[in-house]
């Protein structure tokens, strides 16, 4: 239910902070007092179209911001308006308008004389129809939810098998092609690194000589025979050693000396082996050569071989098992569609039995509502399966004897619509998650007795929503159990919009003045007795 409305430079309203209770609230005030712009407020923030127009000064934003409370647990919306654009935020968070729309449909449903109303529009009679049921029947939702996952998992299978139907011609060429592209990169054997390792290879062959003479040179250098780097280098070590004679402490320097000394000798040991096994061979590098042209040319075919040779492996995989898929797709394509027909049957026996029973509610509702011998119908008829089953569901109606039925969204007249509506509202209310109906002049094109006939069925409502109602008439405002006056005011440069809400006494005074335009004593005597056939 809407526990708080704060509005802000919107319209006529400077601002404004409303308290909301359940049951029924009713907006009353004079004609062009303002009741219809709190309605809009409402509507404004919860998804409408809107504009600049709206904001009373345009040098500030407009604010609106609405406090839903669903069994215990608080939602609050609001929309920030300016010359400039909207913003629209759902517990303090950015959100767009389709979040909005969303949160919405959940919380509360609104009916104006030229608004389209969620009941009026076919595409959502066979849920209300569905909801209805699901209150009777404890296994119905369990055969919704079944026709549902099965008709997703149907068809997720049959697009499967029409692309393998779509690609089986091409199939065996394809395999083909990628077995002679895998029978390519096999029969080349690369290993791994091996591009790296001959790129080596190549390369010391490349420059065998200058490779020999560069190795041979530092082992001369280093070993051989006359003024070598060693043999002078042991002449230093002798010295080292006989002071090592007059100090012990240079021991462990003269162990050093002579560890690096025979790290030298093998390394001219090393560099001489090195240099006497290098060796043209001009075969090996033509093979080098070769082989790495070939690395080259399957690299420029292939990009990564490896992860080619991956790719192509799984798709030829993937190929040669489609004749097992395709023949596992349809065995399941066919399992589901006869699954959701046996579904889609039970369903279908359900809503034919149901859609008898909530037409008679109904049109038994709009008796109630003074209407000349109606007749509504939930008119349940044959559709290809879908996601809900084999069934279109549209509400039919005629407030005439005289008149055919007809599509409730063609039939019924601005001043019928309010009491076609409510009579659904209370015949959905036990089943109807939205929470909140606000009707907007509910008492347009009626009087008397049909005036006694709508707030009974408004009282009735309250009782399991939270309804708002604005109207003119004394009869249904004396039901309601919280009344809000609405009055305009003139200041000098400015137009101001106040609501109070009245106790006991204020509602008194107000039903009088409703129904005489003045209240003395006479209207006084009227609204109480008002009031007190009414019980509230």
């Amino acid at each position: 239910m809407i526990k708080t409305l704060y509005i802000k430079n919107f319209i006529l309203i400077d601002e404004l902070l409303l308290n909301f209770s359940d049951g029924f609230n009713v907006l009353l005030g004079e004609t062009g007092a303002g009741k219809s712009i709190i309605i809009k407020a409402i509507d404004t923030v919860l998804g409408a179209k809107t504009s600049k127009d709206v904001l009373k000064d345009d040098t500030k934003h407009a604010l609106i911001e609405i406090t839903f409370d669903t069994n215990g647990i608080e939602t609050v919306i609001s929309r920030e308006i300016s010359t400039t654009g909207t913003k629209c935020r759902i517990n303090g968070a950015l959100v767009n308008l389709d979040s909005i729309k969303e949160e919405r449909e959940k919380l509360i449903d609104i009916h104006t004389q030229f608004q389209t109303y969620t009941y009026i529009q076919q595409k959502y009679h066979i849920d209300l129809l569905d909801s209805y049921i699901e209150s009777k029947e404890k296994t119905y939702k369990e055969v919704l939810l079944k026709q549902q996952n099965e008709y997703k998992r149907y068809l997720e299978a049959k697009t499967k098998l029409e692309k393998l139907k779509t690609d089986t011609n091409n199939n065996l060429e394809r395999i083909e092609f990628l077995k002679f592209q895998i029978d390519e990169i096999e029969k080349a054997e690369i290993k791994d690194n091996e591009e790296e390792e001959l790129n080596n290879e190549l390369e010391i062959l490349s420059n065998i000589q200058e490779i020999k003479e560069l190795s041979y040179g530092a082992y001369w250098a280093l070993g051989g025979e006359d003024n070598s780097i060693t043999e002078a280098l042991s002449k230093i070590g002798y010295n080292i050693s006989k002071l090592k004679d007059f100090d012990k402490e240079l021991s462990e320097t003269e162990e050093n000396y002579f560890n690096a000394l025979e790290i030298l000798r093998d390394i001219s040991s090393t560099l001489r082996s090195y240099s006497e096994s290098l060796e043209d061979n001009p075969q090996r590098l033509d093979e080098l050569n070769e082989r790495l042209e070939l690395i080259e040319k399957l690299k420029r075919k292939y990009g990564n071989i490896n992860e080619t040779y991956e790719k192509l492996t799984g798709e030829l995989k993937e190929l040669e098992q489609a004749d097992v898929t395709f023949e596992e797709l349809e065995i399941e394509v066919n399992t589901l569609y006869e699954s959701m027909n046996i579904n889609s049957d039970i369903i279908d026996k359900l809503r034919q039995k149901y859609a008898v029973e909530l037409s008679g509610l109904i049109t038994d509702e709009l008796k109630k509502l003074e209407f000349e011998k109606p007749e509504f119908k939930v008119e349940v008829t044959e559709a290809p399966l879908n996601i809900k089953g084999k069934n279109s569901v549209e509400f039919m109606i005629t407030t005439n004897a005289a008149k055919d039925l007809s599509p409730l969204v063609k039939s019924a007249s601005g001043g019928e619509i309010s009491r076609v509506m409510l009579a659904l509202k209370t015949v959905f209310s036990g089943v109807d998650k939205v929470q909140t109906v606000i009707f907007d002049e509910i008492d347009t094109g009626i009087s008397g007795k049909t005036s006694i006939s709508v707030a009974n069925e408004i009282y009735n409502l309250s009782k399991t929503a939270q309804v708002f109602a604005i109207t003119h008439q004394p009869i249904i405002a004396s039901k309601a159990k919280n009344a809000y006056w609405v009055s305009k005011k003139q200041l000098e440069n400015n137009t101001a919009i106040n609501v109070l809400k009245l106790d006991a006494e204020g509602k008194i005074k107000a039903l009088a003045q409703m129904s005489s335009g003045v209240v003395d004593e006479k209207s006084m005597t009227f609204a109480k007795e008002l009031i007190q056939k009414a019980g509230c």
